[in-house]
């Protein structure tokens, strides 16, 4: 091993008149660590979200002309889970979608109320349990309520409840 700046010197030397060429060492990507260049003040880093203020203007006039979230995320050319990020991450944006849903059920509601054939309000009730299921439900809430005592009893006026009692018909 050469240790000092003189034995460093005669090893390479020793290389050259071996092979004509120093030994070169393989420049790769590990061959020094990675190095970016500072980021300015306000940077943000990963990708770019494709939120534009203005969408929040079109998700209204569109989800009240009776679509869906979904189906707002595809007019706008994103995934559905996109529009859900946008609501969480733009206060603006979410209350823009909760405005369109009103609207939708609206839209629903009214094209319910103009329509005179069968499958349309019967497609149209469908499309309102889906939207607003709050208040087109099936669901019927019946409260009953039931008042039981319980007694205690001694071995001797079950036994003569039991003996009075009519042998159940047995079905054959």
């Amino acid at each position: 091993m050469a240790h000092t700046l003189k034995d460093r010197e005669e090893a390479l030397a020793r290389r050259l008149t071996a092979t004509g060429q120093p030994k070169r060492r393989r420049a790769d990507r590990y061959s020094k660590p990675f190095r970016s260049k500072p980021k300015p003040e306000g940077y943000v880093f990963g990708r770019p979200t494709l939120y534009r203020p203005e969408y929040c203007q079109r998700a209204i006039d569109f989800m009240g002309q009776g679509y869906s979230v979904t189906a707002l995320a595809g007019h706008l050319g994103v995934a559905k889970n996109a529009v859900y990020e946008w609501m969480a991450a733009h206060r603006d944006f979410g209350d823009a979608v909760n405005i369109g849903r009103a609207a939708r059920v609206s839209a629903l509601e009214t094209k319910l109320l103009t329509t005179s054939q069968g499958v349309g309000v019967t497609a149209a009730i469908f499309a309102l349990k889906n939207a607003d299921p709050d208040e087109w439900q099936d669901r019927y809430n019946i409260e009953t309520k039931v008042s039981v005592t319980i007694q205690q009893l001694s071995d001797e006026e079950l036994l003569q409840i039991i003996a009075t009692a009519r042998p159940p018909l047995l079905i054959g």
